[in-house]
């Protein structure tokens, strides 16, 4: 269905406010830090991007005008987020550079994990400082907007960047972290671990829960909720206290019985053997030392992979 996007914003020589922002993409993470931020004051003024349906929806739910072109944008607002995929970062600091445009007094950060300040070195030439916002959340689009409060942003970037943006950070209620440049890919491996790994365990278990003949839909929405109590259960106490099951109570003979039921889903079990013992090191062998046996006993031969095509 056609959105209608009505483009009007044309700022030169006009200089923007201390809390106004400017989001180019309106995927997932930037239309929802753009709705966060929207409720704490800022004011969003212009968006960009190629989905002319997420522009007219931003659009009509925060009033934000949309800029012909991602330099338009980043002369609209003190702040620009580029929260577009990673591999679009560089061009896209590359086209807002040729456009000659003066953004001294600007600051553009991108949302990429996996790069960083480096990326967006063409943008210097503008006279626009530069850095990197990452909010360590799960963002899925608009709706998730308020899972931004109180949450943990990696920030990195020029001075005047780093000012702005633990600024923006401090207006979320959120916590900056600082991480070395060398060390990002270790702090992106380990988000994807916590926010991405546990996704793919729990359609896993759902299968599980499906084979023992639980409706999908409920199989889906019970698990998950039992996952959203154990991350709130973590987050009071920590990972160690909070973990619970037959691990931690040293019940070899439930595991026994458990890779027994799991003998026909040869990955569901190499799976659970796996991660029981990630468990186990967390917990401490001293009194599971029944568990170490039996995890031991269920070593297999290496077996050859089927490649699963993956889902986006």
């Amino acid at each position: 269905m056609d959105h209608e996007v009505t483009e009007t914003v044309d700022t030169d020589g006009v200089g923007p406010g201390p809390r106004t922002l400017s989001v180019v993409g309106v995927g997932r993470a930037g239309s929802a830090l753009a709705v966060a931020l929207t409720a704490r004051g800022w004011k969003v003024a212009a968006l960009s991007g190629r989905s002319r349906e997420g522009l007219a929806n931003m659009q009509a739910r925060l009033g934000a005008r949309v800029a012909g072109s991602a330099s338009v944008a980043a002369a609209a607002a003190r702040v620009t987020l580029l929260t577009v995929p990673d591999s679009q970062v560089t061009p896209v600091a590359a086209q807002i550079a040729a456009s000659g445009r003066n953004l001294r007094g600007r600051v553009i950060a991108h949302t990429a994990a996996s790069l960083g300040v480096d990326a967006l070195a063409a943008l210097r030439q503008t006279g626009a400082a530069v850095g990197s916002l990452h909010p360590l959340q799960a963002l899925a689009g608009a709706d998730s907007a308020e899972l931004l409060g109180g949450s943990f942003f990696l920030v990195d970037g020029d001075a005047e960047a780093q000012r702005a943006l633990r600024a923006l950070v401090e207006d979320l209620g959120g916590t900056t972290l600082e991480v070395a440049p060398q060390a990002r890919p270790l702090y992106h491996a380990a988000a994807v671990l916590a926010g991405n790994a546990p996704l793919a365990l729990l359609e896993r278990a759902a299968g599980l829960l499906v084979d023992a003949g639980v409706d999908p839909r409920v199989a889906h929405v019970a698990l998950a909720r039992l996952l959203e109590g154990a991350a709130r259960n973590a987050r009071r106490s920590g990972p160690a206290s909070a973990l619970t099951g037959p691990v931690v109570r040293g019940d070899a003979a439930t595991i026994a019985a458990h890779l027994e039921a799991l003998a026909g889903d040869a990955d569901a079990r190499d799976l659970y053997v796996r991660l029981s013992r990630e468990m186990l090191d967390l917990e401490g062998v001293d009194g599971r030392e029944a568990v170490a046996a039996a995890l031991s006993a269920a070593d297999a031969p290496p077996r050859p992979r089927i490649a699963r095509a993956r889902v986006a």
